[in-house]
């Protein structure tokens, strides 16, 4: 199994496209079977002749991916400039499983039981691995991952929503020769390979925790009894001045995962964003359905907790990384990352590179981040979520 990587910012999308095959070829040593492709829609580009060039040089192999607002490789994170990335594998041994979810299709697999292991012509006993980029002005992502958890329970799923459009129809996917505009596209990987994921959420708690006790989808009513406005003005409170100032543009919601823990941490927490409140009814409206009785907690998110919390998931996992290094890995990261939230460019690509080491990786800047958390895999924001590709074990 081989991966290798290569970023450009080369100006001319062609002479772009010769400079990431020459650089991944020259790194492998037999015809990559599979590689994904990101890069700037500010490049005027056919890009349906430019992905049948691509996979002609590198020989055909299953090609998945999107337009995006920066594109990662390597070491470098290119944000709203033209650029391109590319990261092909080798995968002896591995079987490959391309898939297209149109909005309709998805749209009539409501209600009527429909399997998408059928479907995609995958089972889950054949433990696949995913990656998926859905197009999000045309396809609903939560739903798609919501049915992909029914179907294959606890299996990994990675990937990010295609970024960098303002109006439906601007974001383009790519599937082999074919340029799609809604959607999704993905990839089953089955064999000899496996996926472990690093979801860094980037947050950590604030005050208390509470029990949901009155909520209508959306709209949590009421915490420990008390209208939740109350509870999050009780909260106000307690914060130093310097978190009443990052709270008022950057509060989210955790919702425990394992509520028969008896110690919650970082990383314990499903990060969901609070979208506003509601003063008639006391309510607050988070980016998610929740139910009563699950345990909830204020979180707070900055560039330090951001940083910190990646580091600490890197750190986790260094006795694998020098035991076993990644052969090859993919990164989605939020826009709201990068030099937006650090305030210079490169952070998180570089972290990871700093305990991976010099494995091939490639990404892109989402609109939306796929991973999982606690067995299940979720739409994430503000999240870098990283897939660790390797050979399986025995």
């Amino acid at each position: 199994m081989q991966f290798a990587s290569s970023i450009t910012q080369e100006k001319d999308p062609s002479a772009a496209l010769r400079t990431l095959c020459e650089d991944v070829l020259k790194s492998l040593s037999h015809p990559p079977t599979l590689a994904l492709f990101f890069v700037s829609p500010s490049y005027n580009a056919d890009w349906v002749e430019l992905s049948k060039k691509l996979r002609g040089i590198l020989g055909n192999p299953l090609l998945i991916g999107c337009s995006s607002s920066g594109v990662i490789g390597n070491d470098l994170e290119v944000e709203f400039l033209p650029a391109m990335s590319l990261v092909a594998a080798h995968l002896p041994g591995v079987t490959l499983h391309p898939f297209t979810v149109s909005p309709i299709e998805l749209e009539l697999s409501r209600g009527i039981g429909k399997r998408w292991s059928t479907r995609i012509g995958v089972s889950s006993k054949e433990f696949p691995s995913f990656i998926i980029i859905p197009e999000p002005f045309s396809c609903d992502a939560m739903k798609l991952l919501e049915d992909l958890n029914q179907d294959f329970k606890e299996r990994p799923v990675i990937g990010g929503l295609a970024s960098g459009a303002m109006e439906p129809g601007e974001n383009f996917l790519f599937l082999n020769d074919e340029v799609i505009r809604e959607g999704a596209v993905g990839v089953a990987l089955t064999g000899n390979i496996s996926l472990e994921t690093i979801v860094s959420q980037g947050c950590r708690p604030v005050g208390e925790r509470y029990i949901v006790t009155k909520v209508e989808e959306n709209a949590i009513l009421e915490l420990k009894g008390k209208p939740s406005v109350d509870i999050l003005g009780e909260l106000f409170a307690t914060l130093s001045s310097q978190d009443r100032a990052l709270a008022q543009y950057s509060l989210f919601l955790g919702v425990v995962m394992d509520e028969m823990k008896s110690e919650f941490r970082r990383g314990d927490f499903l990060i969901r964003n609070v979208v506003g409140a509601d003063p008639t009814t006391g309510a607050l409206i988070v980016g998610d359905r929740l139910n009563v009785g699950q345990t909830v907690q204020f979180h707070l998110r900055d560039a330090k907790t951001s940083a910190e919390d990646l580091r600490t998931l890197l750190e986790e996992r260094l006795p694998s990384f020098k035991s076993d290094p990644p052969r090859g890995m993919l990164l989605f990261s939020c826009q709201g990352r990068g030099r937006e939230l650090y305030g210079k460019p490169h952070h998180d690509i570089r972290l990871i590179r700093s305990f991976a080491g010099e494995s091939a990786i490639a990404g892109f800047f989402c609109n939306g981040e796929i991973g999982p958390v606690g067995g299940k895999t979720y739409l994430h924001g503000y999240t870098s979520s990283l897939g660790i590709f390797r050979e399986k074990k025995g």
